[in-house]
């Protein structure tokens, strides 16, 4: 069931769970959030397309926002949106309070796998440390507060692994490779300017409960 935090006559706005793709791969279909939302479509009896405006990966939780139109799409594209993420990073960062700023590529031999890289395209991410913890595995982690201004893929992974505390149980980028698990990551909050009435949108999901659960 669709646990949607905002909607009108141009947007929706849906909480991600973890562990789901937010788009269809080539075998899979149903169980996405896509799929949920066009069967919810269906079930209001609109007939509206799918025009997302942003994207978690799987294992990520949090805000997704959808446009029901292309042309509220193209807009919230080109004007942007103020994203903020709270992670739970494994170790102790620098400083309190830190910016990364180094430039992100595909990495080579790899269609999934990012890296930092001098050629790669600019990034920049914000990060205040919240608090810190002991998680429930015994690793001790750091809850931050993340601001992207850049939308790279994977760019809060790749930005906290490159300062040597990767996000709780990346397996990607952290230090214990292994099997998919839940990520330390959630979508927090979403901000913008509606394209249709001007006004502030700002939408907000807390963190969630297994991830609390996991620092408690």
């Amino acid at each position: 069931m669709l646990d949607i935090r905002y909607e009108d006559e141009a947007l929706l706005i849906v909480n991600k769970p973890p562990g789901i793709l937010v788009h269809p791969a080539a075998k899979e279909d149903a169980g996405t959030l896509s799929y949920e939302i066009n069967q919810y479509y269906k079930a209001q009896g609109w007939q509206l397309n799918l025009h997302p405006v942003s994207r978690l990966d799987r294992q990520t939780s949090g805000l997704v926002v959808f446009a029901k139109f292309p042309e509220i799409q193209g807009t919230l594209i080109k004007q942007g949106m103020q994203k903020e993420y709270l992670a739970l990073a494994v170790g102790t960062l620098p400083s309190a309070r830190g910016i990364i700023e180094t430039p992100i590529a595909r990495k080579p031999g790899s269609i999934i796998e990012r890296e930092v890289n001098p050629q790669g395209r600019p990034c920049k991410t914000e990060y205040r440390v919240l608090s810190t913890h002991i998680a429930e595995d015994a690793q001790p982690v750091t809850l931050l507060r993340c601001r992207i201004y850049t939308g790279r893929t994977h760019q809060i992974r790749v930005h906290l692994a490159s300062i040597g505390c990767p996000i709780w149980h990346d397996n990607l980028y952290g230090k214990i490779p292994g099997p998919p698990l839940r990520h330390g990551l959630h979508a927090y909050k979403i901000r913008f300017e509606h394209p249709w009435t001007h006004t502030q949108i700002e939408v907000v999901s807390a963190l969630p409960e297994d991830l609390a659960a996991a620092i408690t």
